[in-house]
């Protein structure tokens, strides 16, 4: 049992830090949050996929399900394609 790891720059240090997985599926997964009161966070947060106020989440995970990376939330509204070119903290 280990937390996900957080802050990976590199490929390679991706794969000094989990030698044994060949074989890793990236996925986004949408979480609901409470309605910001500012109205531009309303928008930034507003997923129309959901219909409501999300927070985004991108993981990386092995064959056996373990959950390896974990990324710093993002806004709903941000697709999850764009997030993956976006994030900086694998």
């Amino acid at each position: 049992m280990a937390l996900p790891e957080r802050k990976l720059q590199s490929i390679e240090e991706f794969i000094g830090r989990f030698p044994s997985a060949k074989e890793v599926m990236i996925d986004g997964t949408e979480r609901p949050i409470q309605r910001p009161k500012d109205q531009q966070k309303q928008k930034n947060h507003y997923s129309g996929k959901k219909k409501c106020h999300t927070s985004q989440h991108l993981i990386m995970t092995d064959s056996d399900k373990r959950v390896l990376v974990l990324s710093k939330a993002r806004e709903g509204k941000v697709h999850g394609h764009s997030a993956v070119g976006r994030a900086k903290n694998w």
